[in-house]
Formats: C-alpha cells, structure tokens, sequence
C-alpha cells in the first residue's frame, strides 16, 4: 500500500532527524569541518560570482580575459590539490588546512584591496591555491577520523550537501544584504576564513594529530607517484570523473550559451529556472537519494548516476527550444544524478585510498577537477561548429566512455 503524503513527510522528517543525530555524534574535527564549509561557502557565494561583475565594471575587460582569470584560478587549484594532499601526508592535516585558512585570508583581502588587473588575478589564483589546501586534507581527515563505514559515507554526502547549500544562499544572502558586485564584501568571506582557522586551532588542540615518524619517507612524493601509476583501478577512476565532469560542465555554460542564442529574455528567464532547479534538486533529495541506494555496491550508485546523466542530455538533444516543462524535467533528472554521483565518487576514493596515502590519493583524484575547466571550452568549439543537438549527443558518448 502507498504510503500517504503526511506519512512520507513524517518519514522524511525521521529520517533527516537520524542524519542530524548521526553527524552531532561524528568526531570534533569533523563537525568542525562540516560547520567550516557551509559558513566559508555561504561567504565566497556572496562574492565570487559577481568577480566577473567587478572586471567588467572596473576594468572593462572582455568576456574571453574574464573567463582566463578565472579558468586559471580553477586548474592552478585543481593542479596544486595533489601537492597539497601529499603534503598533508608528510606534514599532517592539521598544518596544511589551516595553513590553507589563513592564506585564504591573504587572498580575499588581496582581493579586496586590489586595484589592478594583476593583483586581481594574483587573487584569484591564490584563492584557488588555499581552497584546494583546505579541501583535500579535509577529505582525508574525514576518512581516517571515522571508522565505521556508514558514519564515513554520511559526512562525505553532508559536505557536499553543505557546500550546495552554501552556494545557494550566498548570492541570494549579498543581495539581500545589498553587498553583492563590492569589492569590501571580500573582507567579509576573508573573516569567514578567519573563523574557520581558529575553530581548526581549537580543535586540534582538543585532539592532537599523530604523525607517523616514517611519514616523511612513506610519503616522498616520486614514491608516491610510483604507488599511483600501478594502481590502474584508481587512475580509471580519475579518468572516468574527469569525463564526468567535463560532460557535467555543458549544463553551466554550453547550455546557458545554447538557450540564449536567439538573445530573448524568455532565455535568461529559463536559464535562472534552471539553477534554481539544479541547486534546489541537491538540497531536497540527496539524502533521501543516500537512503535509497545505501544498500547497493558504489559501483552501482556510479552507474545510476551516469544512467540519469544519460537520461537528462538525451532529453536536450531532442526538447524544442519553446519546451519549458522539458527544460525543467530534463534538468531535474539530470541533477537527481549529480546527487547520486560526484558524492559517491568520492567515497569510491575513499574505499581505493591507501590508510597512509589517503591525502596524496585524494590529491589525485582533484586532477579530475579538471574536466570542469576542459568542458566549457570543448562544449563551445561544439556548439559553434556543430549546434546544439549533435553537441548533446557527443556529450552522450562521453558520458558512456566514462562508465
């Protein structure tokens, strides 16, 4: 018999509540972190979308340098993300995430005191350098400090819940606030950073880290890359997240490029209905998506998500421009998706980590990031050369080469 709608809304709330519990009892360090990534989110969605607002106004540069300094931020991050996590390795999480707090720091008040197109994209740079100092390690630590499998996958699915969240509420808290596109907004996600290190400080000064004497020497970086290029299950597994995610970034630009081409408004309009169903889409169903699929093999989580993802771009091939309810649908399956996949593929990380290597493992597999910074330029040659629908279609077959 069907549940009724009151019974799947009590479920829905027992279930939310046994998540809350769960996390409340989740090691210190980890709740820190948790807590640590929706305040930092929360404050670098104030500011960081409407960087490009600031180039443009100030500085009046083209789309095609804007869109440079910012690429450039994402892949020197995502480059930097496997040296950061090798380092955590040797040096411990600890020094390498707060050290990545307090450059954050000096990056966002850079930020907000530059007055020139260099100190901005030193910025930007920098920002991308401490975010992946923090992020990794972060991961590591999440999956060394819990030891039951179950507990581990929930704080992975509530960091990336958190950060969603985080990026849906910035931009909509710097409007309301009416700080959003001012450059002193940045001294405002700098304290943010600042509150984030010294909860780190407190919290390891509650539970000190232990780092191996043979740590260094375990770790050494060529013997580390050694220990990677034999792991070919690993190495297929960043080369099938980068495919991901590069198949993934034509829905935040190939895409948007794609509904406004005939520049009407009815594009803008349906493009912001798109956001809004993708973020909302991550919020609402994600862990009622981990229940779900709690019993099943990570690979077939994998294949679900990339099922979906399939599903989704299939549905842009053939929707008619004018098909805003298919717009919607196609972009709701398609983030059902995402809320099944890119969590997993981290816990996929976390289960092929080697327990002493876990941060050079998750350094690693940031490579993949890189599909992000790959796709809006693959995407756009496409969709200039071949249109939109055979566009879709390629981003298909990547989709399946992934899986």
């Amino acid at each position: 018999m069907l549940c009724s709608p009151a019974r799947r809304m009590a479920h829905m709330r027992i279930d939310w509540a046994c998540h809350v519990i769960r996390l409340t009892a989740s090691p210190p360090l980890v709740q820190i972190l948790l807590a640590g990534t929706l305040l930092t989110r929360t404050a670098f969605f104030m500011v960081w979308p409407f960087l490009a607002v600031i180039l443009l106004r100030d500085f009046h540069l083209s789309p095609s340098q804007i869109g440079s300094i910012l690429a450039g931020a994402s892949v020197a991050g995502n480059l930097m993300g496997f040296y950061f996590g090798n380092l955590s390795d040797r040096f411990g999480r600890r020094n390498i995430m707060i050290a990545g707090c307090f450059g954050s720091v000096a990056a966002f008040v850079v930020l907000a005191a530059a007055h020139s197109v260099l100190l901005y994209s030193l910025g930007a740079v920098l920002v991308g350098f401490c975010r992946s100092a923090i992020e990794t390690p972060g991961s590591a630590l999440i999956s060394e400090t819990i030891e039951e499998q179950a507990a581990r996958e929930l704080a992975f699915h509530a960091r990336y819940f958190l950060a969603n969240v985080g990026g849906a509420i910035g931009p909509l808290m710097g409007f309301m606030l009416g700080i959003v596109a001012q450059q002193t907004t940045f001294f405002l996600t700098a304290l943010t950073y600042l509150v984030f290190a010294g909860a780190l400080v407190a919290g390891f000064r509650r539970t000190p880290e232990t780092v191996s004497p043979h740590a260094k020497e375990e770790a050494r970086l060529s013997k580390v890359l050694r220990t990677l290029r034999r792991d070919h299950r690993f190495l297929m597994l960043i080369i099938a997240s980068f495919l991901a995610y590069a198949a993934y970034a034509q829905v935040d630009s190939t895409l948007v490029q794609y509904l406004n081409l005939t520049g009407s408004k009815e594009g803008v309009g349906l493009v912001t209905a798109l956001i809004a169903t993708n973020g909302l889409t991550i919020i609402v169903f994600q862990f009622p998506l981990l229940r779900l699929l709690r019993p099943y093999d990570l690979y077939v989580r994998i294949y679900a998500g990339l099922a979906l993802f399939i599903a989704g771009f299939v549905s842009y091939v053939f929707l008619p421009m004018d098909s805003y309810p298919g717009w919607i649908l196609g972009t709701w399956v398609l983030s059902m998706g995402e809320a099944i996949l890119f969590p997993t593929l981290n816990l996929q990380a976390d289960r092929m980590a080697s327990g002493r290597l876990r941060g050079s493992y998750f350094g690693a597999l940031t490579l993949s990031n890189l599909g992000f910074a790959a796709g809006p330029l693959i995407g756009g040659v496409m969709l200039q050369t071949i249109g939109g629908p055979k566009t879709f279609t390629l981003t298909v077959l990547i989709i399946i080469l992934g899986g």
